[in-house]
């Protein structure tokens, strides 16, 4: 057992949750995507950062202290570089799973209101094993997890408390709000947003600049990572549902990952590029109208 300082990263995917347990389509889409995007956040965690748990549909990292001042400054550093990083990719995969598509459940009708939260605390925290796995835990670890529920209106920003920002926020570009949050045992806490609702919007809508060429291109990539991964988020579905489902529509969940699916793929060679076009002229009636007025 030993205490270090450390940086502790939650990723939290917002706008899912709520649309999962509509109907057995949605909790299926809605694993798939979940499963995705997840995919797509730890494609970008290695050294220094350690993954410690993956809690639903967010991510909890952390970066420790290596043991010297040069050390730490580094890692500091590499964690500085990384945060943009989760962003980027993050709406890369979003693009693919839940714009790509002319699906019609929940997730897809309301993919506007995807998000990626990001909060970042620095504290220090005691570093154990339990049952055989590696363990956090202290103060500043629950402040972390704390701070995801907070005041901050957008759904998609980068949050550092104070002490995060005092190490991380020199090396971050943008311009950082002051905040303020409350919580109980810890009283006021100072924290500094960037909210990135703008940045996600221009960013989707690259997605629609495409060619056609490299929108079919990318419509026959999404429908094979689609075949392939469908029947494994069904499975999912059917063995620990959302919500409860009886065993008839557990056993349709895979007969529409599966045979549904395959039977459908060529229609969706088509729709989906119509989809995308239709859902493009849309995007453009909404996008300056659901910006947050801090951002207009």
């Amino acid at each position: 057992m030993q205490e270090d300082r450390l940086v502790v990263i939650l990723a939290d995917i917002s706008g899912y949750t709520r649309f999962m347990v509509e109907n057995r389509t949605s909790a299926v889409h809605g694993q798939l995507c979940i499963n995705s995007l997840i995919d797509a956040l730890l494609q970008n965690v290695d050294i220094p950062l350690t993954l410690q748990e993956i809690e639903g549909d967010a991510v909890f990292l952390y970066a420790r202290d290596p043991g010297s001042e040069t050390g730490w400054r580094a890692t500091l550093d590499e964690v500085g570089q990384k945060l943009p990083k989760f962003f980027d990719a993050f709406l890369a995969a979003a693009g693919a799973t839940a714009e790509s598509t002319p699906c019609g459940c929940a997730i897809c009708r309301n993919s506007d209101q995807l998000g990626l939260k990001i909060v970042v605390h620095s504290g220090t925290a005691v570093f154990h094993e339990l049952a055989g796995r590696s363990q956090v835990s202290g103060p500043d670890v629950i402040l972390a997890h704390r701070l995801l529920k907070n005041t901050v209106s957008s759904n998609a920003y980068l949050l550092l408390s104070d002490p995060a920002y005092e190490l991380l926020g020199p090396q971050l570009s943008g311009d950082f709000e002051e905040h303020e949050e409350r919580y109980e045992g810890f009283d006021r806490v100072a924290v500094r947003v960037r909210p990135l609702d703008r940045e996600f919007l221009a960013a989707r809508d690259d997605l629609y600049r495409l060619g056609e060429t490299d929108l079919r291109g990318a419509v026959d990539s999404y429908l094979d990572w689609l075949g392939q991964n469908l029947p494994t988020a069904a499975l999912q579905q059917a063995r620990s549902p959302i919500r409860a489902f009886g065993w008839r529509d557990r056993l349709l969940m895979l007969w529409d990952a599966v045979v549904g699916f395959r039977l459908a793929k060529g229609r969706l060679r088509s729709a989906i590029p119509a989809a995308q076009l239709a859902r493009g002229e849309r995007r453009t009636e909404w996008t300056g109208r659901r910006a947050p007025d801090s951002i207009r």
